[in-house]
């Protein structure tokens, strides 16, 4: 009998974690869908930067609709593939160029840091200070 418990716990637990593998998965998938939509919008946003600088600057507007034109491909290829093939494959990257990957994590992180400590800023100038509160008091 205890044998019997065993395996159904061993069942249920295989449920489980197929369960909740799908759900990642499902997950995973909408994440790519959104940073498609995301990079593709980027592209856009590149579009009209470059057309806006046509006139005024011409050589620079066609740099930028050189990133524009990649950053769709690159949106294009993202959606052609699934979240465990994007992970392999910038994994596969990381090892391969280890200075750009942590060039990359340096400059996301110190870009992070400039958002948090906006945000931090912000708040802080929403909260009244004991000045005021008082009326100016001591």
């Amino acid at each position: 009998m205890p044998e019997s418990n065993s395996t159904q716990r061993s069942v249920k637990a295989a449920d489980v974690g197929s369960a909740l593998r799908d759900e990642a998965g499902k997950a995973a998938e909408k994440s790519v869908s959104t940073g498609v939509e995301a990079a593709h919008a980027v592209g856009k946003a590149a579009e009209s930067a470059a057309q806006a600088l046509d006139e005024s600057l011409p050589m620079l507007a066609g740099y930028v609709r050189q990133a524009a034109q990649h950053t769709n491909e690159f949106a294009d290829s993202l959606r052609d593939k699934k979240a465990e093939e994007l992970l392999s494959t910038a994994a596969t990257w990381a090892r391969q160029q280890p200075l750009l990957t942590m060039a990359g994590a340096a400059v996301l992180g110190f870009a992070l840091s400039r958002i948090a400590k906006s945000g931090l800023a912000a708040t802080n100038t929403n909260e009244p200070s004991d000045a005021t509160s008082t009326g100016g008091l001591p």
